[in-house]
């Protein structure tokens, strides 16, 4: 056989060999370790032959294949203590001296410059050593209580006759001078077909039963390592049989089937539906639940969680779906004013219906029996709910308290199987998750909406407020131009507080377009509180005195700064008509102080704690309650605080604590009547 196909079969055989040990190992029976030693010492033997093809009784591949033999054989001496009689342990004592003989002789003829000069005797010593082997077996079975032969005759079995095998091998090749090719590749197979013998014996036993404690991922990846194995094994013993033709097309076919075999290998791997039908087939064989409940709700949480691309809807239906390795599905939501489900999102599948008649939707919840079933409808049923997902297999309900959130409509499955109790009972539950989560999102989208209407409410507020001190400063301009529109000086002031003002109002307006996060934004230009800038607030309202150092910068937007201060202006002007009030400027370590003092009756602390800043509320005839709260809002939004001195009877002081935008600047104070 070519070198080529025999490393396959013996690649195959050691991974098949792999596959049953770690299935026995994995069951946890206490007594099944040396079985699972005797295909542990196989897989490594098979996997040495496979990268060393050209010499598979010399070197590595000999030495293995002679310590596997003896791990056989050491196995059934051990079986034959165990399990057979008083009669056969002398006998197994007895062979295993001999063996132990015939194993040194054998691992000498592989040491460099001796195997010459001991030839025959290696090649002796191992069909010696298999024939041990062949004996001890029939003497562990033969020797066995009745009792004891249901837990031998395996092992026994396997063990036997792989040793019967190799002493054909030996035999042959002590009557002809040479080794043959052909029995040694043919070898590997019947090693595949003798392993699971091995591990049922490990696994032979009434108290372990279909669900052995192993892990599902791993009997599904066991399972397709198998079937992989197994595959490779019968592409070698094709591709041989292609050479053995002799044709002169027989090496372009036998490489031709080894690439197809490795294409066919990768599909296989990777499409997703026969993944599929080895997961459904290794289910409904080998295991007594169908899902592993602790794994199905960990990957629902999963991917409801999961930060991906797909929205929301489409992680809904996936939760759902893949429990049931469905391929598609539809998500339809009950319309909150309405009632009435209606198409919400659809994963893997091209039909949009918005929603469908009341007849049909009468029968879909009828056979969801009001959201406590899951649905299968029978080919042609449930029209209304096939015309949203033409594949339809279940309908999967949404319960979230006391009704109906929704319902996911499933695509038939990529491997069909019938759906049974165990299945409804994980979509019902995996279902009261996803409705859960659904009903949980759409809370939020609708706090989020809400804060956003309350942020713009709060903006248009501001505006409002704004207005009407633009409308209060106006007033106060015309009721004075009436007396002093000739005075030049007069008419300078009146176009600068006109232009002030349609700026203003321009500036309101594109706030209320600004979007919420960039209007409720703290940062921002900072603004620089110059003499010049404070003069003309205070002019804008009256009787203000203005003490003042050099100009220096404050971090809050001057838009934010102008309506802050009018506010408090305004306030101060109202609580002492007629009466002056102070701006007092000044810097305090890296912090900018202004306080704006007014000599009017003062406050409570209790009305400043429990009224001054709460939005809406006035003592005022003609207030609406905004102006101290929004200010203090502006301030804080910059980084900065509004305080608040005050008694009652002693006035009041409201104190703007800004941050300074640069270094700390001295300059003479001055005093502005």
């Amino acid at each position: 056989m070519s070198v080529t196909a025999s490393s396959l079969l013996h690649a195959g055989c050691a991974v098949i060999c792999l596959l049953w040990t770690l299935i026995v190992l994995g069951a946890g029976r206490r007594g099944a370790a040396p079985l699972a030693f005797c295909t542990g010492s196989i897989t490594v033997w098979a996997a040495v032959v496979a990268l060393t093809p050209a010499a598979p009784l010399t070197g590595l591949a000999g030495l293995f294949e002679i310590l596997r033999t003896g791990v056989w054989f050491g196995v059934l001496a051990l079986l034959c203590h165990r399990l057979a009689g008083a009669s056969a342990r002398p006998v197994a004592r007895q062979l295993s001296w001999l063996a132990a003989g015939l194993t040194v002789v054998a691992l000498l003829g592989l040491v460099p410059g001796m195997a010459a000069a001991l030839q025959p005797a290696p090649l002796l010593a191992r069909l010696g050593l298999a024939l041990l082997v062949v004996l001890l077996a029939e003497n562990l079975y033969r020797n066995a209580a009745e009792e004891a032969r249901w837990h031998v005759v395996m092992p026994a079995l396997a063990l036997g006759g792989l040793a019967a095998f190799d002493l054909l091998i030996y035999a042959d090749a002590v009557l002809s001078r040479a080794f043959s090719p052909a029995l040694i590749d043919a070898r590997a197979v019947v090693t595949v077909f003798a392993a699971p013998l091995l591990a049922v014996a490990a696994l032979r036993d009434r108290r372990i039963r279909r669900d052995v404690p192993v892990a599902r991922n791993f009997i599904f990846h066991g399972a397709t390592l198998l079937v992989a194995g197994s595959f490779l094994v019968g592409v070698g013993a094709l591709s041989e049989a292609l050479r053995r033709m002799g044709t002169e097309w027989s090496g372009t076919a036998q490489a031709s089937v080894l690439a197809g075999g490795v294409l066919a290998l990768a599909v296989g791997f990777t499409a997703q539906s026969v993944r599929s039908r080895v997961r459904r087939l290794v289910v409904e064989n080998f295991l007594r639940a169908r899902y592993d409940y602790k794994r199905e709700w960990l990957r629902c949480v999963a991917t409801l969680s999961a930060q991906s691309e797909a929205s929301g809807e489409i992680r809904a239906i996936r939760a759902l779906a893949d429990a049931v390795d469905s391929p598609s599905g539809v998500l339809l939501v009950r319309d909150p004013e309405t009632g009435r489900l209606a198409w919400r999102a659809g994963w893997n599948t091209e039909t949009t219906v918005e929603s469908f008649d009341q007849a049909g939707e009468a029968a879909l919840l009828a056979a969801l029996r009001d959201g406590a079933w899951v649905a299968q409808p029978a080919p042609g049923d449930l029209a209304g709910a096939r015309a949203c997902l033409p594949a339809l297999w279940l309908a999967a309900p949404l319960p979230h308290r006391d009704g109906l959130l929704g319902v996911v409509l499933l695509g038939r499955p990529r491997a069909a199987f019938a759906p049974d109790a165990e299945v409804f009972d994980l979509l019902r539950v995996l279902g009261t998750e996803v409705a859960l989560f659904l009903a949980e999102r759409e809370g939020a989208q609708r706090l989020a909406q809400q804060r956003q209407l309350q942020d713009y409410a709060a903006r248009f507020a501001f505006v409002a407020h704004d207005v009407k001190t633009v409308a209060h400063q106006l007033t106060m301009l015309l009721a004075n131009a009436e007396t002093h529109i000739a005075d030049p000086d007069f008419q300078q002031d009146m176009l600068l507080t006109v232009r002030a003002s349609a700026d203003r109002i321009n500036l309101l307006i594109a706030r209320l377009r600004e979007p919420a996060g960039e209007a409720r934004a703290g940062g921002g230009a900072g603004t620089t509180l110059a003499q010049s800038r404070l003069r003309l607030l205070a002019g804008q309202h009256g009787n203000v005195a203005l003490r003042a150092g050099t100009e220096c910068a404050a971090a809050i937007p001057p838009d934010a700064f102008d309506s802050a201060v009018g506010h408090l202006l305004d306030n101060a002007i109202e609580a002492a008509p007629g009466l002056r009030v102070d701006l007092h400027l000044r810097r305090e370590d890296d912090a900018i102080l202004l306080d704006i003092i007014d000599q009017g009756p003062g406050m409570s602390a209790a009305f400043v704690r429990d009224t001054l800043f709460r939005p809406l509320a006035t003592a005022k005839p003609r207030g609406n309650g905004i102006g101290a709260w929004q200010a203090r809002e502006l301030v804080r939004r910059a980084g900065g605080d509004l305080e608040v001195i005050t008694g009652p009877g002693r006035g009041t002081t409201m104190r703007l604590r800004l941050r300074s935008a640069e270094p700390a600047l001295t300059g003479p104070l001055e005093t502005t009547p």
